[in-house]
């Protein structure tokens, strides 16, 4: 059994540096550790990169030639995935964990994200707050809607989304937003598992491109494009009730209580396409204004 790590570098050369070292200190080969870098030159490459894109693929880019690159050439049992919003804890041994929840859900894995710590959990992911979840006696949670700060995927559930060209295999998604989601449904689709893991967590860093002035576009025009994306592709895929049908695929799987009180709220994913579209308009007629 092999778990491949990688980090997904974006602008942020010190923290991946960083956190290869760390994985290093946990014992991890570093034959089985892939940086990459993204291609965009706001940033000089960290120094532990050892693969680099040649131009700003955006992360879905990133996500995809990487992935179609390991499963092909380096295939391994499962994937570490890291992107440069988690900073690992020193206290923690990662490879020591991830091998104990392998063995323990091996028989039908397919995802566990780490809990989180800081950042905006408890604004935007409070079910994924690992403060929350040492309160629990079980070390796993269902969440719909998890951050991907740090992802254990196998190479079985990889290869579904491959095949479907969905979550990290979806170009569609540019930003990234919507890939754990649509990487939960084939999950579920498929009867393999999707948890949060008490025992694997990690520190959000949020917005930290943004917040030095590194991304290049703002944070909010982030959120409003990626939202915006995200409709849109599934819409096409999926229908225009595509978010009602996957709460409702996972609240019967996972027999977690999940609220649909809006009767409209997941209803035509065109409105809210256009909706997040009319917000970043007026956005950027602030700006000029300025």
């Amino acid at each position: 059994m092999k778990i491949q790590c990688v980090i997904f570098n974006y602008n942020l050369p010190n923290q991946t540096d960083e956190t290869y070292n760390t994985l290093i200190k946990n014992n991890f080969p570093p034959d089985h550790i892939t940086v990459v870098d993204n291609g965009s030159d706001k940033a000089p490459q960290a120094l532990s990169t050892n693969l680099s894109l040649p131009f700003n693929v955006r992360f879905s880019g990133q996500a995809n030639t990487t992935l179609q690159f390991l499963m092909t050439y380096r295939p391994s049992d499962y994937y570490l995935l890291i992107t440069t919003s988690a900073k690992l804890d020193p206290i923690l041994n990662y490879l020591h964990i991830c091998d104990l929840i392998i063995d323990e859900l091996s028989e039908s894995f397919g995802v566990v994200m780490a809990s989180l710590i800081g950042g905006e959990t408890e604004k935007i992911s409070p079910e994924q707050s690992h403060h929350d979840l040492t309160l629990h006696a079980t070390p796993y949670r269902s969440v719909y809607s998890a951050q991907p700060i740090m992802t254990l995927v196998s190479h079985q559930l990889l290869s579904i989304c491959y095949k479907k060209r969905a979550a990290y295999f979806n170009t569609s998604l540019k930003r990234g937003h919507g890939i754990d989601i649509e990487l939960q449904h084939m999950a579920l689709t498929h009867g393999l598992t999707t948890f949060v893991s008490r025992e694997l967590w990690v520190h959000w860093k949020t917005n930290q491109a943004h917040k030095l002035k590194l991304a290049d576009e703002s944070a909010y025009e982030y959120r409003c494009q990626a939202q915006a994306e995200m409709e849109k592709c599934f819409a096409k895929r999926y229908g225009e009730q595509w978010e009602k049908q996957f709460r409702l695929q996972f609240a019967k799987i996972t027999g977690a209580k999940i609220k649909m009180t809006i009767i409209n709220r997941y209803k035509f994913a065109s409105l809210r396409q256009l909706w997040y579209g009319i917000k970043l308009f007026i956005f950027k007629c602030r700006i000029k204004i300025k």
